[in-house]
């Protein structure tokens, strides 16, 4: 089944983006329509894209975003061309309180990794004291023995708290502002 139909909805709406890549030319060809702004760096061992907005890096993911992961992509490049979130006022005013660096380990088949980042893509178009990275574990195993992900979806904040990605959204917005601000983060 091709998905070429419902990508070309996607790219009417996608406008006003720099995409900064490395050894994602497959997936960024198939953008090519979208008002965006492609930079293709050389020397990176690993496939990796960084998404930009008015001068602010929304997020970086490592890998490439396919089968379950592709669709969330596809949706947080249209968030932050349209400045939309669906989140509800409690999980608006949470997601503003999150601070510092947020790795979120995915694989391309898992089925609860694009609920995860769903929800971290909005928190890091909201706030701008996250610094989001989407990490595909197969493809970056190196930092996932680092992290120690056994399973995925894995959330991982500044390097220390460690959140399984499965629980509500709800649940992992209180675990990433609990762990903000026990850990002193400041904004």
């Amino acid at each position: 089944m091709s998905y070429d139909s419902i990508v070309k909805q996607y790219l009417k709406v996608i406008k006003g983006l720099k995409i900064n890549h490395c050894k994602a030319s497959e997936l960024i060809s198939q953008l090519s329509g979208a008002n965006i702004q492609v930079e293709e760096n050389e020397g990176c061992e690993k496939p990796q894209i960084h998404v930009w907005s008015n001068g602010r890096k929304h997020f970086s993911y490592l890998g490439i975003p396919a089968v379950n992961e592709l669709w969330p992509f596809l949706n947080a490049l249209v968030r932050i061309s349209t400045n939309t979130v669906q989140l509800d006022p409690q999980e608006l005013d949470m997601a503003k309180m999150v601070r510092g660096n947020v790795k979120l380990f995915v694989t391309p088949d898992c089925t609860k990794c694009p609920i995860a980042a769903e929800l971290l893509y909005q928190v890091a178009l909201v706030n701008q004291n996250v610094e989001l990275e989407i990490i595909d574990s197969e493809t970056y195993d190196d930092l996932a023995k680092k992290y120690h992900v056994l399973s995925v979806p894995k959330i991982v904040l500044n390097d220390k708290t460690e959140i399984p990605g499965g629980f509500p959204p709800n649940i992992v917005l209180k675990m990433l502002v609990k762990s903000s601000s026990s850990q002193g983060t400041q904004p």
